[in-house]
């Protein structure tokens, strides 16, 4: 596949030429272009001729108009009805203070948001206005006439962030409500400047909600794997930009695929075309989609895709994940719909609650490793703040299992008695358990003792799959909780070094493991997917597989090599010595050079089954064996040319004799000198 790139400089005339020249060459597929105004202005010459347009970034609702264009993700009129159904069913708010900016944007989200604020009788209050000049009035008439309702922006960012520190500094409250214009972490650079912001991060953003196609604190198994491999590449966190570029690039590569399947390399210019939009307009159902980062794509009848939309808000400049999120269903089931888990959102689209539990993990003690029993021992902190209603028959978010629990009877976790529990500001329930266990491990001793060994410490919520419940890592109290010691929960210390490897444990967590040298511990999301419909018929296609969302602790441990090798080999060592001495002794005490050997082999494999036994049963070499191999090998040298050597002057062939003893203390040294550099190349190389 050959792709060729264009500028249009985010410039309509410039779009227009750029367009033209895609229509004149070769190309069967556009993968782009990324803003709304220049997909209207190129979409009807991609129409002409005939030409798939795939916007990547794009979201006005009437770019679709245009028959050759597919939208990536939501459209603008998807955002209000999100907007007003969050409000309503989320925050239970019944009225609002709705500012619309005079633009084809914010008229596109006042459409949704209207529609769905009728439908569930909400009593809005819509203020349209001119950006360039009425900023200040129409915040000013808002704090004079509804001054205690909720705000919805549906602007753009720039005069987003007038609108929101002009209200703040008039006493408005809000909540505060945006789109996407809100959904990222350069909406606060606005604000950053300003006095009150340098003297409390988060002054005028605390709290605001925002709209954006994926948070990556709450994301998927796939896109969480995207972002590792994105992370390794570029040194960052991908934004949602990114990730939609990357579906719009993933879904034009299957379209391309399968079209030349059909008709070859070769075909047709414009057979090819008509082909590509043949497959995309095929794609009008969630049986038919094919895979995506965001969601299953699939069409509807405007070209425009179904997805979710992310609900996000800010807290001391940070976008996170808010504490509640309205996800699409596809298959309902009318017992859900019934108790209302599942409501009806517009045009038979349906949708649930999902809970954001903000999970965080505080290590107070590792008492022992234990590689012979595949375990360890761990003493934790865990706490969870989640909120208090997430709808009829909403999962329990405490209802943990611990997978990896060696003895139920002697594990210390109920999750009816937390060691602390309150409901905090703003309506969040908060738990605290301190947990205590015996799990068990699987230990890699390939290279034992230069070995590095992971331990891991999981749990998830078996009964709600991630559409109902999603345990996200706790970055807000991050610099408060994680730096403190187990007395010290509940203190205020400065924040911890940024690289700090240990900082969610405590200085004294490692006090016992005297064989180990801690250098990280580690927590964050894990996602459990199980590629299977698991005998439900109504799980289809790309979405034949269940998703439950858990928590991982890895802590990494290196061993001390030098304790180890001077606790377990010196022996070995010291024998070592006694058997080249033995190469020097007179010629009369054959008898005791064979002992000294043979009792050296022995004694050896006495140590090494001693170690194997400390170990348990490994069914692979280590790296100490190949020193005991090696040991056992010279032992054998010595035996033998001890006896070489005496066979030799029987028959009366001294000098061949004293070769080979001069010979054998040759060799005998070179292993020895490599053995130590192989060694040492081990230790320097963990």
């Amino acid at each position: 596949m050959k792709l060729t790139t264009y500028d249009d400089k985010s410039s309509e005339i410039e779009a227009k030429n750029v367009a033209n020249k895609i229509a004149n060459s070769q190309a069967a597929l556009v993968l782009g272009p990324a803003i709304s105004t220049i997909s209207l202005a190129e979409g009807p010459i991609f129409a002409q001729a005939g030409i798939a347009s795939l916007t990547t970034t794009a979201t006005a609702d009437s770019i679709t108009q245009n028959p050759t264009t597919f939208r990536v993700i939501f459209k603008n009129s998807d955002q209000g009805e999100l907007l007003a159904t969050y409000l309503y069913r989320v925050l239970e708010k019944r009225q609002a203070s709705v500012l619309v900016v005079d633009s084809s944007y914010g008229r596109s989200l006042e459409e949704g948001f209207k529609r769905t604020a009728t439908k569930l009788g909400i009593n809005a209050q819509y203020y349209q206005f001119n950006p360039d000049s009425e900023v200040e009035k129409i915040a000013q008439k808002i704090a004079a006439e509804n001054p205690n309702v909720p705000v919805v922006f549906l602007t753009l960012d720039g005069e987003g962030s007038r609108l929101l520190k002009t209200l703040h500094k008039l006493g408005v409250k809000g909540p505060f409500l945006g789109g996407d214009a809100f959904g990222d972490e350069s909406f606060s650079q606005r604000l950053k400047d300003e006095p009150e912001e340098k003297q409390q991060p988060g002054y005028f953003t605390d709290g605001l909600y925002g709209l954006s196609p994926m948070i990556l604190d709450s994301a998927n198994a796939e896109i969480l794997t995207f972002a590792e491999r994105f992370r390794k590449r570029f040194n960052r966190d991908p934004v949602w930009f990114s990730v939609a570029g990357y579906d719009a690039a993933r879904l034009a590569i299957a379209t391309l695929r399968t079209v030349t399947a059909e008709l070859g390399t070769g075909g047709d210019l414009k057979e090819i075309r008509a082909a590509v939009l043949d497959y995309l307009r095929s794609l009008n159902s969630p049986e038919k989609a094919v895979p995506g980062l965001l969601n299953p794509f699939w069409f509807d009848a405007s070209q425009g895709r179904q997805q979710a939309i992310r609900v996000g808000q800010f807290f001391k400049n940070r976008f996170e994940s808010a504490s509640l999120q309205i996800v699409p269903v596809t298959i309902p089931d009318t017992t859900e719909i019934a108790s209302g888990a599942v409501f009806n959102l517009n045009d038979n689209r349906y949708a649930r609650l999902q809970r954001v539990v903000y999970t965080g993990v505080f290590l107070n003690d590792v008492s022992y490793v234990d590689p012979a029993k595949s375990s360890f021992r761990a003493d934790f902190y865990l706490w969870l703040r989640f909120a208090e209603d997430a709808g009829p028959g909403s999962a329990d978010p405490t209802d943990l299992i611990f997978p990896t629990v060696v003895d139920q009877s002697k594990f210390k976790f109920k999750n009816n008695e937390p060691a602390e529990q309150r409901t905090m500001v703003g309506g969040n329930q908060y738990r605290l358990w301190r947990v205590q266990g015996e799990f068990s491990n699987v230990y890699d001793l390939h290279l034992f003792p230069f070995d590095r060994q992971t331990l891991s410490l999981s749990f998830s919520n078996a009964r709600a799959p991630m559409e109902q419940i999603v345990y996200v890592l706790d970055k807000r109290t991050a610099s408060q909780v994680l730096q403190a010691s187990p007395q010290q929960i509940g203190a205020t210390p400065s924040p911890p070094p940024a690289a700090n490897p240990l900082a969610i444990a405590a200085p004294e967590a490692f006090r016992n493991l005297s064989q180990w040298e801690p250098l990280s511990a580690r927590s964050r999301r894990e996602n459990l997917v199980t590629a299977s419909s698991l005998g439900d018929p109504t799980r289809l296609g790309v979405e034949s597989q269940r998703e439950l969302s858990g928590f991982l602790v890895t802590i990494e441990l290196q061993r001390r090599t030098v304790a180890t090798l001077t606790k377990s080999l010196l022996p070995l060592v010291l024998m070592t010595l006694i058997m080249y001495a033995s190469l020097h002794f007179p010629i009369a005490l054959v008898k005791e050079k064979v002992t000294v050997a043979v009792t050296a082999a022995l004694s050896g494999a006495v140590l090494l089954t001693s170690i194997n036994n400390q170990l348990g049963s490994v069914g692979y070499t280590m790296a100490v064996e190949y020193i005991f191999y090696i040991f056992f090998c010279l032992s054998l040298l010595c035996i033998v040319a001890v006896l070489a050597a005496e066979r030799l002057r029987a028959i009366d062939r001294k000098e061949a004799a004293h070769r080979v003893t001069v010979s054998t203390r040759i060799l005998f040294l070179i292993t020895v000198f490599f053995s130590v550099v192989a060694t040492l190349l081990l230790y320097f190389q963990r």
